[in-house]
């Protein structure tokens, strides 16, 4: 375990590499900054400020595709099995934005947004949504736990008059942000390739992803320094690289960057930390080892989930950002691989809303982990297979010029996902055949998504009669027609994730206490993070998981 720097950071980087496996085109496209459009300037003003039931709905999809994935990881020998949710799913939304077919399929089914609920420009703009309320990290924002709306401790004795545990210092450096969370999506393309700009300009306006042309053929040098200097910069310094070497088949490449740093409300008390013994195959096994423990005493979240033998605490970070841990009792890798299979975004969910505040003396590790994963051995794992098969794979919105039988959609789906008023408008008459639409003047993306209208072009339109279920209404489904032959110009060869995080003491800058002030045995709740256990970093406002897995020795 390297050593721990002095705040607590996050962060991960997926990487995709799509190779080509036919001549590309000849045209050359424009080099291009990778710099967020000026739109996201706005972001504030523009965006969705409370959720709806479709944001929650893929919300919910990523939380199970963290579930899928975490099941699929699991093995006998691992340390840790920690990654990023929202990055893998950043760059899978991509993916599937350009894909067709049973690629379509598969990608949807991986996702778990496979069930009609949802038609295929909802999801697209629901976690553009997403995204962007998760990078705005407005404090404002209504968080969606009920736990976080009561913060004092409920105490066994309430007669009890002894006094609450002090505040951490507030942070003594003014231009320090509490939580900052950045997502990068940047597409880096064989130079010459005729890329399809309206797959461009939806990346970018959904998923303010850029695209970069490179020669990977005549300068792998380069690209890959140009490239790795992109990740860099996007982590702020966290990893110094993704990729060592490009095939000369690589046409293209869609990386997904996360970084988030996030100081806990109440710190952990430096004077506190000690080595502790942790058991990696529970109290009464073999191969115990000594690791730095943390330990703080406060009020936190707390619940005991009695079905499964397993207590769960949110270490809660500022601006409604909360780690949870949840321990079974006597951990063990058996018994935390046992649990994994039964967790989803609904159980989370759930837990997170039964969770009530108690006064926890909390013992948890101190740590720096990195993981390196191939991704792409994990979605063959769970039913995605046609993606990385030149033969098979169906992406055929990303390029200029691939035909389908039976000639172009009514209405294709790239053209489908622009902001105009016309698709606004579109929009509501798919959900409500009968809508008399009328232009509401001076109203912003947000306000007038609330008043279940649609919004393009800036302009809020909406139905003039609409009943209380309008905006459950399934709009029709947009038939999605087969290639004329399979596309057997780009296929993904390769899926790497990075994740590298390191957890230490500082909540608030400054926070000190004794020790003894740590192991008073007042609290209500004992919480020792000694064993194997599963952490979830959430945010609450979009309840979007950004880091999720198993730790088995945290050393």
């Amino acid at each position: 375990m390297r050593p721990a720097s002095n705040v607590f950071w996050m962060l991960a980087v997926g990487l995709l590499l799509v190779a080509s496996v036919l001549e590309s085109d000849a045209a050359n496209n424009p080099r291009g900054g990778l710099q967020k459009p000026a739109a996201v300037a706005n972001q504030q003003t523009n965006r969705l400020h409370a959720p709806t039931a479709n944001t929650k709905l893929v919300s919910e999809s990523v939380t199970n595709l963290a579930a899928k994935i975490a099941n699929a990881l699991s093995n006998s020998k691992s340390k840790t099995e920690i990654f990023s949710p929202v990055s893998i799913a950043g760059a899978l939304s991509l993916l599937l934005l350009g894909s067709g077919g049973r690629t379509q399929e598969e990608l949807l089914a991986v996702m778990g947004l496979n069930k009609g609920q949802l038609s295929f420009q909802e999801i697209h703009i629901s976690f553009g949504r997403l995204f962007q309320d998760l990078v705005s990290n407005d404090p404002s924002l209504e968080p969606l736990v009920t736990w976080r709306l009561n913060d004092k401790c409920n105490r066994y004795d309430e007669e009890d008059d002894e006094e609450d545990f002090p505040l951490a210092p507030a942070s003594t450096n003014p231009g320090e942000n509490d939580v900052i969370i950045q997502i990068g999506n940047g597409i880096f393309g064989q130079e010459g390739t005729t890329f399809d700009a309206r797959y461009h300009k939806v990346a970018k306006d959904l998923y303010q992803s850029e695209l970069q042309q490179l020669d990977f053929v005549n300068d792998e040098t380069s690209s890959v320094r140009f490239i790795n200097n992109w990740v860099n910069n996007q982590t702020h310094g966290r990893i110094a690289d993704i990729v060592s070497h490009i095939s000369p088949d690589t046409i293209m490449m869609v990386i997904n960057t996360l970084y988030f740093r996030g100081l806990w409300e109440e710190s952990f008390q430096p004077h506190a930390t000690r080595n502790r013994r942790f058991f990696p195959n529970g109290p009464t096994g073999p191969d115990s080892l000594d690791i730095p423990m943390m330990a703080k005493s406060h009020c936190m979240p707390y619940y005991n989930w009695e079905e499964e033998n397993v207590r769960v605490v949110g270490i809660p970070y500022h601006q409604n950002v909360t780690m949870y841990i949840f321990m079974p009792t006597n951990s063990t890798r058996e018994l935390v691989q046992s649990m994994l299979s039964k967790i989803s975004a609904k159980q989370i969910n759930d837990i997170v809303t039964k969770m009530k505040m108690k006064s926890v003396t909390v013992l948890f590790p101190k740590m720096h982990i990195s993981n390196s994963l191939s991704l792409k051995t994990v979605l063959q794992q769970l039913g995605v297979t046609t993606l990385f098969q030149k033969q098979e794979a169906d992406l055929y919105r990303l390029l200029n010029g691939l035909q389908r039988t039976g000639g172009e959609e009514t209405l294709d789906i790239l053209d489908a996902l622009q902001d105009t008023k016309e698709n606004a408008v579109r929009q509501l008459q798919n959900q409500n055949p009968d809508c008399i639409i009328v232009e509401r003047q001076g109203i912003e993306r947000g306000d007038c998504l609330k008043e279940h209208c649609a919004y393009g072009g800036q302009v809020c339109v909406c139905c003039v009669e609409q009943d209380d279920d309008f905006r459950r209404r399934r709009r029709r489904r947009q038939t999605e027609l087969s290639m004329m032959s399979k596309n057997e110009t780009i296929f993904v060869s390769e899926m790497l994730h990075k994740v590298d995080l390191t957890v230490n003491e500082r909540g608030t800058e400054g926070g000190a206490a004794t020790a003894t002030l740590i192991d008073r045995i007042s609290s209500q709740i004992n919480f020792i993070v000694n064993g194997p256990f599963l952490m979830v970093i959430r945010e609450e406002t979009t309840r979007l998981p950004l880091f999720y897995g198993a730790v088995y020795n945290p050393k």
